[in-house]
């Protein structure tokens, strides 16, 4: 039986659900107050690369790439490249 979604309230994560997701596998659902602070951020990003201005991570390499600007034309492979980065396995917890 699949447990009940673990319901994640903004800025209220502790370490016991984190816990409970690993180790359990527990799913996860955002709650609908999620949604604007997710939508905010969206449009702070879309600003930025709009306006051209500089921001690390968003439009410059990574570490020692901080100072390499990326074209607009390849910041979606950017994000893509950064999130697959961390998408490694270490076998069993």
């Amino acid at each position: 039986m699949t447990p009940a979604p673990l319901m994640l309230e903004p800025g209220q994560l502790t370490l016991a659900q984190l816990r409970a997701m690993y180790r359990t596998h527990q799913p996860v659902q955002l709650t609908d107050s999620a949604r604007p602070a997710i939508l905010a951020s969206q449009q702070t990003v879309s600003t930025i690369v709009a306006g051209g201005d500089t921001v690390y991570g968003i439009n410059t390499g990574f570490g020692r790439l901080a100072q390499t600007h990326i074209p607009q034309h390849q910041l979606a492979q950017l994000q893509r490249n950064l999130v697959l980065s961390h998408a490694v396995g270490t076998g069993d917890l």
